[in-house]
């Protein structure tokens, strides 16, 4: 007789999370600031979606990106519940339900003693 295995937790989680990210996400916002020095704010935007702009993410890892600097399809990989790499960038998930999912993005370039900080906030 051969005992079934329960799977690891955190697979699972990354399963799920993997799961639940697939198909199209429109972008509800984009909010980015800008640091310069890394400790002073020297822009901030949001701006709304329109109706071109999302994300579709595919089963095979693989997201359709569409925005008004046009449309490219990027590899992405779920590492975890809080983490997806889209194309080169590691984004932070902050959400994720069936209906809304929020990223984030922190980039410090410290040779220039500057901050990025993104946010994407998307919605079926």
């Amino acid at each position: 007789m051969v005992a079934c295995e329960k799977e690891a937790v955190a697979t699972k989680l990354r399963r799920e999370a993997a799961e639940k990210i697939i198909g199209k996400w429109s972008v509800a916002t984009t909010h980015n600031d800008y640091y310069a020095p890394i400790n002073t704010l020297v822009k901030s935007e949001e701006q709304p979606g329109t109706v071109n702009d999302y994300y579709d993410f595919k089963k095979e890892e693989l997201v359709e990106v569409n925005s008004t600097s046009g449309t490219r399809t990027e590899s992405y990989h779920v590492w975890n519940p809080y983490q997806v790499m889209i194309g080169d960038t590691s984004w932070w998930i902050r959400k994720l339900t069936a209906n809304e999912m929020v990223l984030e993005v922190d980039w410090y370039y410290a040779a220039d003693n500057r901050r990025f900080f993104g946010r994407r906030s998307l919605k079926r």
